[in-house]
């Protein structure tokens, strides 16, 4: 057995394709993905019901912006009427809604994105500290391999968490934005 060692483990199939090709079948190389196959299986698997479960809290929040905006609606169907006789046309309505539910929507977006990062930056002092309060060896590298929890982040997911996030953020506000459009200022006045 020959191991060789290089300095960029991503870029392994470049280093070893040209030492294939020339040992041929009188060898077999072997690379240390190849290797942990079915670790790289079970990370691949781990990702993708992380950003299921991901996709499901951001829906939560999105269902949370939505009634908020109906709850405020309602809450404010005179006020809507009142400024709807005052000449604001319906464009202007569903402007204000969108641009309530977006802040809102935006303002948890940076809050999150900046949360995440602070805690991946501090992932190892919270295992840590974890580990101080319970008395448990958290990451025995023993078991893991591992001395520390590895953490890599990969700019285009964030970029596609953030972008459904504000996708479903600006969706939810469409129907509050719409029903607060359409109030009718002659019936809710009617009785004032």
């Amino acid at each position: 057995m020959i191991e060789v060692e290089t300095e960029d483990p991503d870029r392994v199939g470049a280093t070893l394709s040209p030492l294939a090709a020339r040992v041929g079948d009188r060898a077999v190389v072997t690379d240390w993905r190849r290797m942990n196959a079915s670790l790289f299986e079970a990370l691949a698997v781990d990702r993708i019901v992380s950003f299921t479960i991901l996709s499901l809290i951001i829906l939560v929040a999105a269902f949370n912006i939505l009634s908020s905006l109906i709850m405020l609606v309602r809450a404010k169907t005179r006020d809507i009427a009142i400024i709807r006789t005052m000449g604001a046309s319906r464009q202007s309505l569903i402007r204000i809604f969108v641009t309530v539910g977006l802040v809102i929507g935006s303002l948890g977006i940076a809050a999150g994105v900046g949360l995440g990062f602070v805690i991946l930056h501090f992932r190892q002092s919270i295992v840590n500290g974890i580990q101080f309060l319970t008395g448990q060896n958290l990451w025995d590298p023993s078991i893991r391999f591992l001395t520390e929890l590895p953490a890599r982040t990969d700019p285009l997911e964030v970029l596609s968490v953030v972008l459904m996030a504000f996708v479903l953020t600006l969706l939810a506000t469409l129907y509050p934005a719409f029903k607060a459009a359409g109030t009718d200022p002659v019936q809710v006045l009617r009785y004032e």
